[in-house]
């Protein structure tokens, strides 16, 4: 896994928050790291779901494929 769940949590939350999106779950795979993520604030809030991200990816790209989910 090229990022930690913190290091995830730091791009997803930059004001330190802890109101955008939260992690409920993440499990990290060889080529893909499944993640429950709950939408907090607008955009995302009241959406929830198992996102799969690129395991490879940075924490920003990763933060982007998990924002991006959670507003289709």
């Amino acid at each position: 896994m090229a990022f930690t769940e913190a290091q995830l949590v730091a791009q997803l939350d930059s004001a330190a928050t802890g109101r955008t999106i939260t992690i409920q779950s993440l499990i990290p795979g060889t080529t893909i790291t499944d993640c429950y993520a709950v939408g907090v604030v607008a955009p995302y809030a009241g959406r929830s779901r198992w996102v799969q991200l690129t395991s490879s990816n940075t924490a920003a790209q990763a933060a982007t494929q998990l924002q991006t989910a959670l507003t289709t």
